[in-house]
């Protein structure tokens, strides 16, 4: 009874994050339930049919593996997820507090005589991580239930890798990477570890004391080595796991100059030097890699219009774009609030606007980075940038510093009619659809995503 509970939370689980068109109904997910048990029982599955798939994400690409929705392998995969998750309590990581507890961190760190801060980077983690080499080092010996146990080991051996685009691959990488992170603060513990944070495969460590950098690397690399390369873990599979060097960074007190240092940390730049009075100042910003990620997407949006001439979609999308996004999704029978967009990522920033603490860069990108993509694109200033009394809704340094909503939450921002009005000046149909579903077309045609 437990399996056939847990696979049948699998299915709901899938239908639930599936695209509208993918859906299913309850006698379906009753027959997919059934035939996964079947499956499971004789043993018939192959978690090796999985599908490569490259993404494209700005000028970078990623490759993916994709199970077929609702394939046995993809809901057996789930119901593999949801075992581990309840075994090893795997708390996945949250980029806004992460990042809110360090800008916290950083203003101590300012009146410090000594600091060193760490920056550093795995590179192309998912796909360096052994799955079998996890199962092995760190699960097997936490099982109890033997037919669970096959499960796992079958699924292992035949993923081989922790592959991004599986439910799995989080996972796989946290269990391990809760023991890097265990040798990590015990090892800097000595000096004066003051703030560790991973966030999936990008670290930083902010010590209290002056640390060498040949120390650092040694830890570094000792962990490393302890966690991911043990020797006494017999695999023909080994993980392929290493740092990335040109992520590397590291920043003490004693190297400040009257030139700025930096150290990022999941989109955002921190700047470090000495003043005329000899003390630490500080600014913050956005890295060069994320204001190019984010006028991509401008740039997309302006192709878009100079394919299909609709203004208003394009205005509609900018707008969107330049906001903090919330909605409510459903999850099983609950309700999830979700926020998404620009103003959302880098929160953090509408704290320092007017106090000289943003850095000079970033300020410029914010004031001017959407006008300066239709120069960019050769595309004519459209009518509602030329406005001055519209400018705030569609400039991201006063919409962060307003902390501007787009508020699709039915009964507390807008209302039905105004939902639908939203839908019918870009051509979404309204007629027979209730909120949730006028606001996920929207987002959906607006690019925001649901």
């Amino acid at each position: 009874m437990r399996i056939m509970n847990e696979i049948q939370r699998a299915v709901k689980y899938l239908n639930a994050s599936a695209p509208v068109s993918a859906k299913i109904d309850d006698v379906q997910i009753e027959a997919y339930v059934m035939q996964t048990i079947d499956d499971l029982n004789k043993g018939n599955y192959d978690f090796s049919t999985y599908d490569s798939i490259v993404l494209k994400q700005g000028t970078k690409k990623r490759q993916v593996k994709l199970y077929k929705l609702f394939s046995t392998e993809n809901i057996l995969c789930q119901y593999i997820k949801q075992i581990l998750d309840r075994i090893f309590k795997v708390k996945y990581p949250n980029r806004n507090k992460a990042v809110h507890t360090l800008f916290d961190f950083f203003k101590a760190v300012r009146q410090m005589s000594e600091f060193t801060i760490i920056k550093f980077d795995f590179k192309d983690y998912f796909n360096s991580v052994s799955s079998i080499y996890v199962f092995e080092k760190c699960i097997k010996d936490q099982m109890t239930d033997r037919a669970e146990t096959e499960l796992i080991s079958a699924f292992a051996t035949q993923t081989k890798y922790s592959y991004a685009g599986l439910n799995t691959s989080n996972l796989f990488s946290e269990i391990i990477a809760i023991k890097f992170d265990e040798l990590i603060r015990q090892a800097f513990s000595q000096y004066g570890l003051l703030f560790f944070e991973r966030y999936i495969d990008d670290t930083i460590i902010i010590l209290n004391n002056h640390l060498e950098q040949a120390t650092c690397n040694n830890i570094l690399d000792y962990s490393l080595q302890q966690v991911y390369h043990d020797t006494s873990i017999a695999t023909s599979v080994p993980c392929k796991t290493k740092f990335n060097p040109s992520k590397f960074k590291l920043i003490t007190r004693r190297s400040l100059t009257t030139a700025w240092s930096s150290v990022d940390f999941l989109g955002y730049e921190f700047f470090f030097r000495t003043d005329t009075n000899g003390k630490t100042a500080m600014q913050y910003g956005i890295t060069a890699e994320k204001q190019n990620k984010y006028s991509g997407r401008i740039d997309e949006i302006i192709e878009d219009y100079k394919r299909n001439n609709d203004v208003e979609l394009m205005r509609h999308r900018i707008l969107a774009f330049a906001s903090r996004t919330v909605y409510v999704s459903k999850k099983y029978s609950n309700n999830i609030w979700k926020a998404k967009g620009f103003i959302n990522n880098y929160g953090e920033l509408r704290f320092l606007i007017d106090t000289r603490l943003i850095h000079p860069d970033t300020e410029t990108f914010l004031k001017n980075m959407i006008e300066d993509a239709f120069t960019r694109n050769a595309v004519p200033i459209p009518y509602f940038l030329r406005q001055a009394s519209n400018q705030r809704g569609y400039n991201l340094l006063k919409n962060m510093m307003i902390n501007r909503t787009l508020l699709l939450v039915e009964h507390v921002g807008y209302d039905k009619a105004s939902v639908e009005k939203l839908c019918t000046k870009i051509g979404i149909s309204v007629t027979g659809k209730g909120y949730g579903a006028l606001v996920r077309e929207y987002l959906i045609k607006t690019k925001v995503g649901y």
